[in-house]
Protein backbone atom coordinates (compact mmCIF):
# COMPACT_ATOMS: atom_id res chain seq x y z
CA UNK A 1 0.00 0.00 0.00
CA UNK A 2 1.45 3.58 -0.71
CA UNK A 3 1.53 6.51 1.82
CA UNK A 4 -1.15 8.51 0.36
CA UNK A 5 -3.78 5.18 -0.29
CA UNK A 6 -3.09 4.87 4.00
CA UNK A 7 -3.05 8.42 4.20
CA UNK A 8 -6.78 8.38 2.07
CA UNK A 9 -7.96 5.34 4.27
CA UNK A 10 -7.44 7.62 7.36
CA UNK A 11 -9.28 10.37 6.10
CA UNK A 12 -12.29 8.20 5.03
CA UNK A 13 -12.73 6.55 8.91
CA UNK A 14 -12.68 10.24 9.87
CA UNK A 15 -14.95 11.17 7.32
CA UNK A 16 -17.25 8.50 8.62
CA UNK A 17 -17.54 9.34 11.78
CA UNK A 18 -18.31 13.12 10.47
CA UNK A 19 -20.83 11.66 8.27
CA UNK A 20 -22.37 9.85 10.88
CA UNK A 21 -23.15 13.29 13.00
CA UNK A 22 -20.73 11.97 15.94
CA UNK A 23 -18.09 14.59 15.51
CA UNK A 24 -17.72 18.29 16.55
CA UNK A 25 -15.07 19.15 14.90
CA UNK A 26 -12.15 17.78 13.64
CA UNK A 27 -8.76 18.69 12.77
CA UNK A 28 -6.08 16.75 10.80
CA UNK A 29 -2.50 17.88 10.44
CA UNK A 30 0.28 15.58 8.08
CA UNK A 31 3.47 16.16 7.41
CA UNK A 32 4.67 14.05 4.59
CA UNK A 33 8.37 13.85 4.36
CA UNK A 34 10.38 13.03 0.82
CA UNK A 35 11.40 9.91 2.28
CA UNK A 36 7.96 7.79 2.42
CA UNK A 37 7.83 8.78 5.62
CA UNK A 38 4.76 10.93 7.55
CA UNK A 39 3.89 12.46 10.54
CA UNK A 40 0.07 12.40 11.30
CA UNK A 41 -1.97 14.03 14.28
CA UNK A 42 -5.13 14.26 14.50
CA UNK A 43 -7.61 15.59 17.32
CA UNK A 44 -11.66 14.79 17.13
CA UNK A 45 -14.18 16.54 19.62
CA UNK A 46 -17.32 14.70 19.63
CA UNK A 47 -20.87 15.91 20.20
CA UNK A 48 -20.53 15.00 24.05
CA UNK A 49 -17.47 17.25 24.74
CA UNK A 50 -15.28 13.54 24.13
CA UNK A 51 -11.88 13.95 22.24
CA UNK A 52 -9.55 11.69 20.45
CA UNK A 53 -6.14 12.64 20.06
CA UNK A 54 -4.21 10.27 17.17
CA UNK A 55 -0.54 10.23 16.72
CA UNK A 56 1.22 8.12 13.86
CA UNK A 57 4.40 8.03 12.92
CA UNK A 58 4.67 6.44 9.37
CA UNK A 59 7.05 4.78 7.78
CA UNK A 60 6.03 3.30 4.20
CA UNK A 61 9.45 2.76 2.51
CA UNK A 62 9.00 -1.11 1.84
CA UNK A 63 5.63 -1.55 3.13
CA UNK A 64 3.11 0.47 5.67
CA UNK A 65 4.68 0.48 8.99
CA UNK A 66 3.25 2.46 12.19
CA UNK A 67 6.36 2.79 13.85
CA UNK A 68 5.16 4.69 16.74
CA UNK A 69 1.75 5.44 17.54
CA UNK A 70 -0.62 6.51 20.30
CA UNK A 71 -4.57 6.81 20.25
CA UNK A 72 -5.88 8.37 23.32
CA UNK A 73 -9.34 8.94 23.64
CA UNK A 74 -10.40 11.28 27.34
CA UNK A 75 -13.64 12.45 28.72
CA UNK A 76 -15.15 15.96 28.69
CA UNK A 77 -13.01 16.37 31.91
CA UNK A 78 -9.94 14.96 30.51
CA UNK A 79 -10.11 11.94 31.86
CA UNK A 80 -8.44 8.85 30.27
CA UNK A 81 -11.04 6.30 28.98
CA UNK A 82 -8.46 4.21 26.73
CA UNK A 83 -4.92 4.71 25.40
CA UNK A 84 -3.53 2.33 22.70
CA UNK A 85 0.19 3.15 22.27
CA UNK A 86 3.56 1.53 21.98
CA UNK A 87 5.88 3.87 24.16
CA UNK A 88 8.39 2.64 26.66
CA UNK A 89 7.78 2.87 30.09
CA UNK A 90 10.04 2.85 33.55
CA UNK A 91 9.98 0.46 34.81
CA UNK A 92 9.60 -1.27 31.71
CA UNK A 93 6.20 -3.58 30.87
CA UNK A 94 7.37 -6.83 29.72
CA UNK A 95 5.39 -5.96 26.02
CA UNK A 96 5.67 -2.87 23.48
CA UNK A 97 2.17 -2.89 22.19
CA UNK A 98 -0.45 -2.14 24.95
CA UNK A 99 -3.74 -0.23 26.07
CA UNK A 100 -4.19 1.88 29.23
CA UNK A 101 -7.76 2.03 30.33
CA UNK A 102 -9.99 3.92 32.58
CA UNK A 103 -9.37 2.55 35.66
CA UNK A 104 -5.19 2.73 35.23
CA UNK A 105 -4.19 -0.58 34.52
CA UNK A 106 -1.87 -1.14 31.35
CA UNK A 107 -2.82 -4.53 29.19
CA UNK A 108 -1.22 -5.88 26.05
CA UNK A 109 -3.14 -4.71 22.71
CA UNK A 110 -2.09 -6.07 19.58
CA UNK A 111 -1.78 -2.60 17.17
CA UNK A 112 -5.72 -1.40 16.88
CA UNK A 113 -6.81 -0.66 13.14
CA UNK A 114 -8.51 2.61 13.25
CA UNK A 115 -11.85 1.64 12.12
CA UNK A 116 -11.89 -0.76 15.57
CA UNK A 117 -10.71 1.92 17.32
CA UNK A 118 -13.84 4.17 16.32
CA UNK A 119 -16.07 1.48 16.81
CA UNK A 120 -15.04 1.48 20.45
CA UNK A 121 -15.05 5.02 21.04
CA UNK A 122 -19.14 4.82 19.15
CA UNK A 123 -19.93 1.77 21.61
CA UNK A 124 -18.95 4.56 24.76
CA UNK A 125 -21.74 6.59 24.26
Amino acid sequence: MLLRNYLNSLHKEIEKLENYGFTESVEVKEEIRAIKQALVNVRTVFLNGSELYIKEYIDARYKIERVSYAYHYQDREGNCIFRYDDAVHKPALRYREHKHTSDGSIVPSDLPDISEIFEEIIRTF
